[in-house]
């Protein structure tokens, strides 16, 4: 009796020390969780996407020049939840090496209603150009925009900024749009009518020394939410980790 409990007790250690997969997927984080299985999060991003298109709708008709929407592209564009699964499983965290592993590789899916979104405002007319501004560096270029044209994201008027250097603040690419100088030289200038993110300073610079506290207060007074600002949910990452520094 004594050996047969051995084997069994040997059997079931076994069992439950040789699945890493399937153990690592029931102890998923729950903020990751929630975007890879809630249909609250699918609500959320469509309900955003198509209540943005019908204020952007009422905003072109008064624009008398070219005009845009500006989209970050990580967790408002594409997602990158498979990424985050991955580092879970392999018990490590973000690093650049593995991202950028993660961006060579497009498989990144599209944000559930953004390529209906996308498809309608490039259908408003001639003066409606979308914008992608990323932080993703400026040599992953070429993979960003490949993925996005992989999931029909893309379009040949589209205008794709990726991160230069520490310097090369969102706020310096929405100028260069708006100015079109930089490496938006030779385009038309453009109003920004719309600015979609999944962090705060996808919308504005962000002063990280007012404090946390200043800086969620300028937050809740600030009127452009819901009708300039349109922010899709990320729990798993962003600058608020860091207090906005």
């Amino acid at each position: 009796m004594k050996k047969w409990t051995t084997v069994i007790a040997i059997l079931l250690f076994s069992t439950f020390t040789t699945s890493p997969t399937w153990s690592q997927e029931t102890k998923l984080p729950k903020d990751v969780r929630w975007v890879t299985d809630s249909a609250e999060y699918i609500g959320l991003c469509m309900q955003t996407y198509d209540l943005a298109l019908a204020k952007i709708k009422i905003a072109a008709k008064k624009q008398t020049r070219p005009w845009a929407v500006v989209l970050d592209i990580d967790e408002t564009v594409l997602n990158n939840v498979q990424y985050e699964v991955e580092r879970v499983a392999e018990g490590q965290g973000f690093t650049s090496e593995s991202w950028t592993g993660w961006v060579e590789r497009r498989e990144a899916t599209a944000i559930p209603g953004v390529k209906k979104f996308l498809d309608n405002v490039r259908a408003l007319g001639e003066n409606a150009y979308v914008v992608f501004i990323t932080n993703r560096d400026a040599p992953h270029e070429k993979a960003t925009m490949d993925n996005l044209k992989k999931l029909g994201l893309w379009h040949e008027r589209d205008v794709l900024l990726c991160r230069q250097s520490k310097s090369d603040t969102k706020e310096v690419r929405r100028r260069e749009i708006m100015q079109a100088s930089g490496r938006c030289a030779g385009l038309p200038r453009k109003n920004i009518i719309a600015l979609f993110g999944d962090n705060l300073k996808d919308f504005y610079e962000v002063d990280a020394s007012a404090g946390l506290e200043n800086i969620r207060k300028n937050a809740m007074l600030d009127d452009r939410w819901g009708t300039q600002f349109f922010v899709l949910p990320n729990p798993m990452y962003g600058s608020w980790e860091r207090e906005y520094k």
